[in-house]
């Protein structure tokens, strides 16, 4: 990976606050927008990236790969937020979104911006 995607979406979206990429079982990027302070610990979001986040969309992309025409993102609503989780190359791209914003909306910017299937 090249380029960054964090300051793309930050720019792109300016309602995300958070992305984290991980690209075959390493976290390569995880910044917090400068314009949303987080919610939690930075090391409870490395355990969400390393851990939950993979497993979370191993088992949709499974149950999507059945006989729904796979899986193209997941929306977790947790109290404080969504996390949108985006497949991504290797892995993943975790992305937070306040509670007033459209998670759905978003995922559809960020998949055209990086080009994936929606």
């Amino acid at each position: 990976m090249s380029e960054k995607i964090s300051p793309q979406l930050f720019k792109l979206e300016p309602k995300i606050r958070y992305v984290a990429v991980n690209q075959n079982g390493a976290i390569v990027e995880m910044e917090q927008s400068p314009q949303h302070p987080t919610y939690n610990p930075h090391e409870t979001d490395r355990m969400e990236e390393l851990i939950v986040n993979p497993i979370v969309l191993e088992i949709a992309r499974r149950r999507g790969n059945i006989d729904m025409n796979g899986m193209r993102y997941v929306i977790i609503r947790y109290g404080t937020q969504y996390q949108l989780l985006i497949p991504y190359r290797e892995g993943h791209i975790s992305i937070g979104v306040e509670l007033d914003d459209d998670p759905m909306e978003i995922a559809r910017k960020v998949a055209e911006h990086l080009k994936l299937p929606m």
